[in-house]
This record gives C-alpha cells, structure tokens and sequence, in this order.
C-alpha cells in the first residue's frame, strides 16, 4: 500500500495511487489488517511540515480535459498537488473514474441509483428543495461512502464541486470549506430561454455533457420543445436558490466569470470576499510567439455536444463562412471537438470541402500554430470560455461575438477582436490573412496571456482564493 504523510488510512472504498506508484487492486470494498508497527499515525488537518491534506468532491472525471470543465479541475488538481503535495490531495469522484494513474490520490464513491434519483424528483424537486442536477447526484449512499472517506483522512481543506456536491456539506462543514460553482447555472439556463425566443431554430440541448447522471426514462423530457422550455424554467428557479444557498453557507464560493462573481455578490449581499472570481489554469506553457505564412486556415474549438458550440458554429456556417469563401475561395475550417450531430455533420458536408469536422485532437500545438484565427461565434452562453485561453497562449488571435468573449477583456490591445454580425465577422477573419496584421494581434495575445493566465499569475490568485 503506498505509504503516505499521516494520512494514510484504512481503504474501505476503492482507492487509486498517486501517478507514478504501483495501482491497488480496484476492488470496490476492501480492508487492510495492520500490525501495531504498521497502523498509521493518528489522522489530522495536516502533513508534516505544515502541508494541508485537500480533499476535492467532484462527480467529473477530469481527465482527460476534453472540455472546459474538465480543464478547470485538472487546473485545480495540478495546483493543489503542487502546494500540498500528491499524496495530500484526494479527489473523492462519484461514479467511476477513467484513468489509473490519477496524479493524486483519487477514492470512488457509489453515483445514486435510479430509484433514488426518482425519488428526489418527487420529494425534492417537486417541494422546491433541490434543483433537478442536485436530484440526479443526490443519494444516501453516496453521502454515507464521503463521509466515511472524510472522516478517515480528516483534510484541512475541502473543496465541493457545484452545487451538485455542495448538498453533501453540512452547514457547519460548509462554514470551512469552498464551493466551485463554475459559472451562474441559472444565468445559463436564463440565457438560453431568451435565445429560444429569439433564435426560433436554434437546437437547445440543455442536459449537455450532464446527461450521463440523468435517467434514460427521464431524457427524452429534454428534447421535447415544450417540456424543454418548462423544464428550464423550473431548472432556472430551482437552481437560483442553490447558488444563493451555497454562498450563504460557504466560506468561500469561486466563479470564472468576473460579472457572474459581482452578479451573486449582489444577489446575496455576503461579506466581501467570500465570493472571488478564479482563472482557469491551463496546463500549457505560453509560446514564445508563433510564425504565420499567410494560410487562410481557421479553427473553431469546442464540445459540440453543448448547445451553445453547436448553435454557434452552425449560425457561422450559414451566415458568415459564405461572405468569408466568396472573398477567399480556398478558405479552410478546421472544427476541433467531439460529438458532432448528424444536422452538423450535413451541413458541414454541404460547404464542398471548405470545412472539416477533426473531432476530439489530443495536442491542438500543431493545428492551432498554423492558423490564421481562432473562432468563437457564440449566439449565447454564459460563464468564460476556455477555448478563448488555449488561443491566447498561443499567440492565436480569436475573433468572438460580446457573448463568447464574456469576462474576459476583449478589444483592441487584447488579441481578442469582436464582431457580432456576419459582415463584420467576415471582415475580421479576412483581414487577420494579412502577414503584419496577424503579428499585430498575435502579439497582444501572448502579452495578454502572461500577464493574465500564465502559471505564475493563476498560481498567485490560486494561493488567496484555496487559503480561508
């Protein structure tokens, strides 16, 4: 068993080592006979030399960090594991997770059941004490598997992912411990409502990447137009309070998004300084510069199984990419992101060999070097988008609507360039094919980035916001 600080423990769920040590057995239940030489030491807050032991609670696997999400907590497991140790971080994941070498120490907990996600629906959900996504996640069982792994390793600091998992706090617990809330949900949700009304032919998708926790039998009552809208409604509202009630009860709560962080400040009225807005960190180094030779290759970059990528790059496709062709024939899309649908791949094939959908891309190095300009056509959304970051460390200029560019700055001197219409869109990605243009912009995205959302400056911030 692989030794470590004073918070090694009796295994009475299935643990997996800190990258580099040799894997347990993944037996779910298992229990450790030791002799007195070998018990551990009485379990405490702490390590030796004052190191904190963390315990993140998160029902994401973040790897591999496929998807913004995703990238948020892996930025978080990376800097933890860098303040406080590997062997000190444990991130407790509900359901299973994907990958044996977990760089921390990673302990699997029991998801709920169908039955008691059916249950919450009826007794939580419909009395107005839990949104749906705390329903989907929310199970005795599973409040019983982190308690017990809590109790064992006794961390000094706790971190709850979302509301989902900040229903497995208690107040008193809650008092000492942080809650990543992302971004606003219930701004999300609004968001989407109005950009149904506005945008009739927009394709909602509201379960997203969330639709692995939620029923099958349940599912379909996410596509139906009529009970989609009803269901985010209610979402909407339900979920409002949790955030409310999460920054109420938290020491600390964190966003990305600096509005969304003055918006729920505003909403709550709590004391400065118990919401604080975080950059993600990404586990990438700032290039140095890039070379661009003039290639009229773009990229658009995204989960295309979220609404607010599909629609986006769909609106793009149809409006402003023909205006882009019609200037510049042997223009080039490159789509990078897994789960195209049918409707997207079929339009995509419809554009006679200007488009390419490559799907999920392990190293972006190579396709993003070689580009003209990141696109983020965004017709709605709420909360940063990460995709903005991976192009700006790389000296990439993007070209966003005021809505993909939200919370971060944007404008000239920023590498970031805004155009809310097709015409302007156009405008923008045609003059970006210009050589000293390009370098222009492509060096204030690389100053932007250092100064901003280099390592050192996200490890900075990081230190005030995990320290209550």
């Amino acid at each position: 068993m692989r030794r470590t600080c004073a918070c090694r423990f009796r295994a009475r769920h299935n643990t997996l080592p800190a990258h580099g040590a040799t894997p347990r057995s993944p037996t779910r239940s298992r229990r450790y006979r030791l002799g007195a030489e070998q018990r551990p030491a009485p379990a405490n807050s702490s390590c030796h030399h004052g190191v904190v032991s963390v315990a993140l609670i998160s029902a994401v696997d973040p790897y591999p960090t496929d998807a913004g999400k995703k990238v948020v907590l892996a930025g978080f497991v990376d800097y933890l594991a860098d303040r406080h140790g590997a062997d000190n971080v444990h991130y407790i994941k509900v359901g299973t997770a994907r990958r044996e070498n977990f760089p921390v120490q990673l302990h699997e907990v029991p998801g709920p059941r169908r039955v008691d996600v059916l249950r919450n629906v009826a007794a939580r959900v419909a009395t107005g004490r839990a949104s749906l996504q705390e329903a989907f996640l929310g199970s005795r069982q599973t409040m019983e598997a982190i308690t017990q792994i809590l109790e064992d390793i006794k961390p000094g600091l706790r971190i709850y992912d979302t509301v989902r998992m900040a229903q497995y706090a208690s107040d008193d617990i809650a008092a000492n411990s942080i809650c990543y809330l992302d971004d606003l949900f219930s701004e999300r949700y609004d968001r989407m409502l109005k950009a149904a009304a506005r945008y009739p032919d927009v394709e909602l998708s509201p379960l997203g990447n969330f639709a692995e926790h939620v029923p099958k039998r349940l599912q379909p009552l996410a596509t139906d137009r009529v009970s989609q809208s009803a269901l985010l409604r209610l979402e909407r509202r339900l979920v409002l309070r949790s955030e409310d009630r999460a920054a109420r009860r938290f020491g600390r709560c964190l966003l990305l998004n600096s509005g969304e962080t003055a918006q729920l400040q505003r909403r709550t009225g709590v004391a400065p300084g118990r919401i604080q807005c975080v950059p993600p960190l990404l586990n990438i180094v700032a290039s140095s510069g890039r070379t661009y030779r003039g290639t009229k290759e773009f990229i658009f970059l995204g989960l295309l199984s979220l609404p607010h990528n599909e629609d986006g790059l769909e609106s793009f496709l149809r409006t402003a990419w023909p205006l882009v062709l019609a200037r510049m024939p042997d223009a080039h899309l490159t789509v990078i992101g897994r789960d195209a649908s049918p409707r997207l791949l079929a339009l995509t094939t419809e554009l006679a060999g200007s488009v390419t959908v490559a799907g999920y891309v392990p190293d972006l190095d190579d396709a993003l070097n070689g580009a003209a300009a990141l696109i983020n056509p965004l017709r709605f959304g709420s909360g940063i988008k990460l995709k903005v970051f991976e192009a700006l460390r790389r000296s990439l200029p993007v070209i966003s609507t005021t809505v993909g560019a939200e919370g971060i700055d944007s404008g000239p001197g920023t590498g970031i360039l805004i155009a809310d219409d097709a015409a302007a869109t156009a405008d923008l990605l045609c003059s970006l094919t210009s050589v000293e243009r390009n370098a222009e912009v492509s060096d204030e995205a690389r100053e932007h980035f250092a100064s901003t959302y280099s390592r050192d400056a996200v490890f900075a911030v990081y230190d005030r916001a995990f320290t209550l």
